[in-house]
C-alpha cells in the first residue's frame, strides 16, 4: 500500500483527491478497468462518460455535462449527478437496480394532448432519466429493450428523457427523445410549447 501512496504522490494526488477516491460510488468499476474486464470511454480531456462492465451492463456518468444535440444549444436544466449502473435484463432496462418504465400522464391518454410545459411541472420530483443515459443508450443500442419500439397499438414510441432540458439560441426549451424509425434507433427533440400525446412517454425509474 505504501507503493500506492508513493504513486499517488508522484502523480500529484492531494489528500482531498484520495478522500474522493475512497468515497467514489463505483470502485467496482475502477477494479474492473484494472482487471481488463471494463473500459473507460473518455470525452474531452478528462471526463469519462461511460464504463462498460459487461455485455449487458454499463456505468454512466450522470454528472458529466450533457452533449449538445446540435450547434447553438445550451443546457437549461440537468438533474444528473454521480454514476449510475444501466443494465439490460430479460424483462427490460434497469437503472441502479430499478426497472425503467415508460410513463404517461393521465392527460396524455385517450387521444388527449398535454402541453410540454405542463408535463414538465407534472414530472417534477419524479425519477426521470437524463440525456447522459440517453446518449449512452445510443452508443450501446443492444441495451435498448425491443418493446420500446412500438406501443400496444403499434404506434411508434417517442421516449423522452426529461432529466435534461435544453434551449437553443432562439431561447425555446426542448427535450430529447429516442425512437425507432426507418429500421434504426434515432434521436429527436420536441419543443415544450408543443403537445405531448400518448406516443410520447417519459423514461423514468420505477419506485
Amino acid at each position: 500500500m505504501n507503493q500506492l501512496g508513493d504513486s499517488f504522490e508522484v502523480e500529484g494526488f492531494t489528500a482531498d483527491d484520495v478522500t474522493k477516491l475512497r468515497q467514489y460510488s463505483n470502485l467496482a468499476g475502477i477494479k474492473a478497468v484494472l482487471n481488463g474486464t471494463a473500459k473507460i470511454q473518455p470525452v474531452g480531456e478528462d471526463v469519462a462518460r461511460t464504463i462498460t462492465i459487461n455485455e449487458t451492463t454499463i456505468a454512466v456518468n450522470l454528472g458529466a455535462v450533457p452533449k449538445p444535440p446540435f450547434d447553438g444549444t445550451e443546457v437549461e436544466q440537468h438533474i444528473g449527478k454521480g454514476w449510475s449502473i444501466v443494465e439490460k435484463r430479460t424483462d427490460g432496462l434497469y437503472v441502479d437496480g430499478r426497472k425503467v418504465i415508460l410513463h404517461l400522464s393521465k392527460r396524455q391518454k385517450n387521444g388527449k394532448l398535454l402541453k410540454g410545459h405542463e408535463l414538465r411541472e407534472e414530472l417534477t420530483g419524479k425519477p426521470v432519466l437524463d440525456a447522459n443515459i440517453f446518449d449512452a443508450l445510443l452508443s450501446n443500442l443492444h441495451l435498448i429493450p425491443e418493446d420500446w419500439k412500438k406501443d400496444e397499438n403499434d404506434n411508434t414510441r417517442y421516449i423522452f428523457f426529461w432529466g435534461t432540458i435544453y434551449r437553443n439560441s432562439d431561447r425555446p426549451l426542448f427535450v430529447r427523445c429516442l425512437y425507432f424509425g426507418d429500421g434504426r434507433w434515432r434521436s429527436g427533440c420536441i419543443w415544450l410549447g408543443g403537445g405531448w400525446s400518448g406516443s410520447y412517454p417519459a423514461a423514468l425509474r420505477a419506485s
